[in-house]
């Protein structure tokens, strides 16, 4: 079959067959070739080279981590050092016979809850509770007080404390040795260096001034770190110039980061006094491994680099690619290189990485004391073999040129041939797909010129008559949305011309505006016309939200339906939240106007007859005695206010505060009962108890409760003094009384609606702004988190927020009547 395909080729197409054909095996027989014989001498070149590398930086870790054993060997048995574990010694066990005054605890404990548990909550599962991490001794409690809550410096310069000026002995011999100590940590860039009482495992003495100062390390809250596993291990060693280390562990009072110890004993003469213990600092680490970030100079190229891996296959230094900021979020490092490391084994090989990279590896085990770590260099294969295919893309390149040369003269003819065949042949694959844009380009005076420019004016003028066509359909579709829903105007298109449904379960809200014609009295009418059309448009968009229909604005008046074109089960609630919505967005009107406006509103849920009216100019109407009712219920409306019939207040009574209202007589309907939106909030019975049960404990300190509120009002905001005039015991009391009737009255609130109305508009007479309640209430839930102590749980905060929000708002509602009043609406 093959065979009698090629016959029927031209000779043209057989020669460049034949000479392509020969051409490529030829360069594919070479390129092969000399890519594997580059390959195997590229790769062993810089196997050895990672060999040596890794070889190096293993030597250099052993020596910097014996260096820093030498090291902290001589410390211990450093005169300086004796002195100062058995003068820390002597203070520290002084300061276990202070006595610690309360609110220094109480500050230890806002210092924690503030400053410390902010920065572990993310890396901490549970609560954060102060008990858990609360210095147990005297001598804790004090040396946390002064040298780190009452200490002026940042929490990360607590060190520069010399003197806490307290008097004690203790802080004579800190102001004595802090200055060599924090020099000697500084010179040798440790992290830390502490103090600690082998018998009671106390850290009596730190440079840094991190949370663990002070606590004990048997006993304490950090019993269990790495760092109380390390000082019991030279606890129980009793051998001089014996050195522990630990590996490197999240550490709480340093926020949970990765540390390391290293430790001895501190014997004077023959008997221990102590042990010396300094925080690790991993930049040395750093330094080593990553040659200070000059990978190049080590000859690792763009993408090698050696690193190590701790037996909890995590990095002990840091990834080339972290530093570099192409590689977040490394977690393990569980590759078969580190696992063969990890095991004992040393070698080399093309292996995955920790990116999933292919990478040439050299790998090998590093034993520090009792640390097992692996360590490995590597350098990307992509960088490796780079050379090496750099060359086979020469070699290609070149006998593609030639292969061009070759062909070059035979393609040409058929090329110019067949360009404007294969042009007009996609031009009208375009064209049958679709795309009526399409053009082709025929650089020529021949008849296939010709052919191309007749094509492309047939194009042109079929895209205008299509475009022509899709204009006219958008317009028409536009305005037909503007005169009905989507579902209906889908039935009108389909032919359907008789449209009048019957629809059972809808709530329509009729509105009207009032204080216009007093507005037209004072206002231009081109400005009345502009607020109103701003107004009705706020009003149509937040209808849109909610997800209502508007079906009409005539004059002042606004109506709305929900559930009409589409089914909602909460279509009343939908409609008392844009009812709520439309007096927020005239209030934000009114703010800084003086426009005198107002709202009058009615709410009704029932069945309606919704259809097309009308043939050449028609319209999308309601009708029936729902629309009828609503369009009379309004009327009995206070200003700014929403009244409902029964229909809608039984769908809707368990999600807001409302009362009875009154009873309205509608001719042909008789009767309506209505009832009216008091706020859009209401309390469950549990919250209910949760405030009244906290309120009974507190009220028989009733008068330090209250003397408590009235100052911590003042100091949040002092330009509320002014406001009380009379006696502040009088007041005081009165605060106290006021709130044991609001709180009796929770369980059933339509008692003490009016009262609590005619206490927002007293307040409103006083003075009092809405803003002001937003510094009440914070000065409230404050007074009782202290009255109440670890009774003021979370679940009791939230119910006594609820409690608060509810009645202010009630308060908050009837002075915005107040302001309505006075200013003429």
């Amino acid at each position: 079959m093959q065979l009698v395909i090629f016959n029927r080729l031209t000779i043209k197409s057989k020669l460049i067959i034949v000479v392509l054909f020969a051409s490529i095996s030829s360069i594919l027989i070479i390129a092969y070739l000399g890519w594997q014989m580059g390959k195997r001498s590229l790769t062993e070149s810089v196997s050895n080279q990672l060999i040596t590398v890794r070889a190096a930086k293993s030597a250099e870790i052993k020596t910097y981590f014996q260096t820093l054993r030498n090291h902290i060997k001589t410390l211990c048995e450093d005169r300086t050092i004796v002195a100062a574990m058995v003068d820390f010694h002597q203070g520290f066990r002084e300061l276990n016979e202070k006595s610690i005054p309360p609110e220094w605890e109480r500050s230890l404990q806002n210092y924690y809850e503030n400053k410390f548990f902010p920065n572990i909550s993310d890396k901490v599962s549970g609560e954060l509770r102060f008990n858990s991490y609360r210095p147990v001794s005297q001598a804790a409690k004090y040396l946390q007080h002064y040298y780190i809550d009452a200490n002026s410096y940042a929490s990360e310069q607590k060190a520069q404390l010399l003197d806490a000026r307290d008097g004690s002995v203790y802080s004579r011999f800190h102001a004595q040795y802090q200055p060599l100590f924090q020099n000697l940590v500084q010179s040798m860039g440790y992290g830390n260096l502490l103090l600690i009482d082998h018998n009671t495992g106390d850290i009596i003495y730190s440079v840094r001034k991190e949370l663990d100062y002070g606590t004990n390390l048997n006993t304490g809250p950090y019993r269990t770190s790495h760092l109380a596993k390390l000082v019991a291990t030279v606890r129980q060693t009793f051998d001089p110039g014996t050195i522990q280390i630990t590996d490197f562990e999240p550490y709480r009072p340093v926020y949970d980061s990765q540390t390391a110890f290293i430790a001895g004993p501190i014997y004077d003469g023959s008997k221990m006094v102590g042990i010396l213990v300094v925080q690790l600092s991993v930049a040395e680490i750093n330094r080593i491994m990553t040659s200070n970030q000059n990978w190049m100079s080590e000859g690792l190229g763009k993408s090698g680099e050696a690193y190590l891996i701790g037996s909890d296959y995590r990095m002990r230094s840091p990834s080339r690619f972290a530093l570099q900021d192409q590689l977040n979020n490394i977690q393990t490092l569980e590759t078969e290189a580190v696992r063969k490391a990890l095991a004992g084994e040393t070698g080399t090989g093309n292996l995955k990485d920790y990116r999933g990279i292919s990478v040439l590896t050299a790998y090998a085990p590093l034993k520090i004391g009792n640390l097992k770590w692996a360590i490995l260099a590597q350098m990307d294969m992509a960088e490796v073999l780079a050379p090496v295919n750099n060359l086979q893309l020469w070699l290609l390149s070149a006998s593609t040129i030639l292969i061009v040369l070759f062909t070059f003269l035979s393609i040409i003819v058929s090329y110019f041939v067949n360009r404007p065949i294969a042009a007009i042949k996609e031009g009208i694959q375009q064209l049958q797909a679709g795309n009526y844009n399409t053009t082709v380009n025929i650089n020529a005076d021949d008849e296939f010129g010709e052919l191309g420019r007749a094509f492309n004016a047939m194009v042109i003028s079929l895209g205008k008559k299509l475009a022509e066509i899709d204009q006219k359909n958008q317009e028409n579709e536009a305005l037909l949305l503007n005169i009905v829903p989507l579902t209906i105007a889908r039935r009108l298109k389909q032919g359907e011309l008789l449209i009048a449904d019957h629809v059972k379960h809808v709530t329509i809200l009729y509105a009207r505006v009032v204080g216009i014609a007093e507005l037209s009295q004072r206002l231009p009418p081109a400005e009345v016309a502009q607020l109103l059309t701003r107004l009705f448009h706020e009003f149509n968009e937040a209808a849109e939200r909610f997800g209502l229909e508007r079906k009409s604005t005539i004059d002042t008046d606004y109506m709305a339906v929900c559930g009409l074109t589409i089914p909602r089960l909460d279509h009343v609630k939908r409609t008392v939240d844009f009812g709520v919505e439309m007096l927020n967005i005239l209030h934000q009107m009114e703010l800084g106007q003086d426009l005198a406006l107002g709202l009058r509103i009615g709410i009704h849920t029932g069945s309606v007859t919704a259809g097309v009216i009308g043939t050449k100019k028609f319209g999308y109407n309601v009708w029936g005695e729902s629309v009828y009712l609503v369009m009379r219920l309004y009327t009995q409306a206070e200003l700014n206010s929403i009244v409902m019939t029964r229909a809608a207040y039984e769908w809707v009574a368990d999600s807001y505060t409302l009362i009875q209202y009154r009873s309205m007589h509608i001719d042909n309907i008789g009767e309506v009962d209505t009832w009216i939106l008091v706020t859009a909030a209401k309390m469950s019975m549990s919250k209910v108890d949760l405030v009244q049960s906290t309120f009974a404990k507190v009220q028989p300190i009733a008068d330090t409760v209250a003397e408590l509120f009235y100052q911590r009002l003042f100091e949040l905001s002092p330009s509320l003094r002014p406001l009380f005039k009379g006696s502040m015991e009088d007041q005081q009391r009165k605060l106290m009384s006021t709130l044991a009737i609001a709180v009796e009255g929770l369980r059933q609130p339509q008692a003490i609606i009016k009262a609590v109305q005619q206490l927002g508009k007293r307040h409103a007479d006083y003075g009092v702004m809405a803003q002001y309640y937003d510094v009440v209430g914070e000065a409230l839930l404050w007074t009782l988190e202290q009255g109440l102590g670890e009774a003021f749980t979370p679940q009791v905060r939230r119910a006594w927020e609820e409690a608060y929000k509810f009645l202010s708002e009630i308060m908050k509602d009837a002075a915005a009547q107040v302001e309505h009043q006075n200013i003429g609406v």
